[in-house]
């Protein structure tokens, strides 16, 4: 065999490997979405959204609890981690480009990203909900914030990067002090890439149960103070899926339904945008 019939003969055999393990992954992907649309459907009506839970064992109720939850928690760690997220991002970019407090805060963020989420719901354990007393839905909002962060922060830094300088220095010329400039001209150009990242990293902390565990743990009451244990749509599928009644095993199905389809829907979303705007 010769070196050209040995470079054809390995590149065959890696292209086929390659395609098998891409066919093997999206089987089970198809396999898992496909598990939970067929029970999901099946368990989905309008009691789910507007019942509270019933009893245990009993039939019927709804998890009304844990979606307003849900959103409360993932409003307030939005409210918290998008600002900082983009401000830290404008930072980077912009007042500390090419200096090494730049690399460093871009390489820990990168580092905070890897980080399991349970790692982080037990460091806001130790500073929010042990030196307190009790479990909290505030407690729960900062962990997510905390996952939040980075993400945005990343995606504002890279997105700004990529505003021509010269732009900048047209705007300088006419007189605008540089907090315009951001604003008025750099933010502009930037925009669809920031509100892509921000669109992924809720969709990122949408899914989180691990943090809301140790921070603010579940609460099988309808609740609206975010001072005490707040229900979660994601803690409230584990404790049901694990439950050993039917009723429940529907409901958690139901929900993780619900909560694949909005985070499908902000994923959808943020590819269009950047689809439309970088076209």
């Amino acid at each position: 065999m010769t070196r050209e019939q040995a470079r054809k003969a390995e590149g065959v055999v890696a292209l086929s490997l390659s395609t098998l393990s891409a066919l093997l992954g999206l089987f089970w992907l198809v396999f898992i979405l496909g598990d939970v649309l067929v029970h999901g459907m099946q368990a989905l009506n309008l009691t789910l959204f507007i019942n509270d839970p019933a009893p245990a064992g009993a039939e019927g109720g709804g998890l009304r609890h844990a979606f307003v939850g849900q959103l409360l928690i993932t409003f307030f760690a939005s409210l918290i981690g998008v600002p900082v997220g983009v401000l830290g991002g404008t930072f980077l970019a912009e007042y500390a480009r090419g200096r090494r407090i730049a690399r460093i805060i871009s390489i820990l963020s990168d580092i905070v990203v890897s980080v399991p989420s349970i790692v982080i719901g037990t460091f806001v354990y130790a500073i929010l909900v042990k030196p307190i007393g009790h479990f909290n839905g505030w407690a729960g909002a900062v962990a997510l914030a905390i996952i939040m962060i980075p993400v945005v922060l990343r995606t504002t830094e890279d997105m700004l990067s990529l505003v021509p300088w010269e732009l900048r220095e047209a705007a300088f010329a006419l007189g605008a002090p540089y907090y315009k400039v951001i604003i008025q001209v750099v933010y502009r150009g930037a925009a669809t890439g920031i509100l892509t990242g921000i669109l992924l990293s809720i969709a990122r902390v949408a899914g989180e149960t691990a943090p809301l565990l140790f921070t603010s743990f579940n609460n099988s009451f309808f609740s609206l103070d975010m001072s005490h244990p707040m229900a979660s749509l994601t803690a409230t599928i584990f404790q049901y899926a694990t439950g050993p009644y039917k009723t429940w095993h529907a409901q958690a199905w139901a929900a993780a339904f619900v909560i694949t389809v909005f985070i499908l829907i902000l994923t959808i979303l943020g590819r269009l945008i950047i689809r439309w705007r970088y076209r």
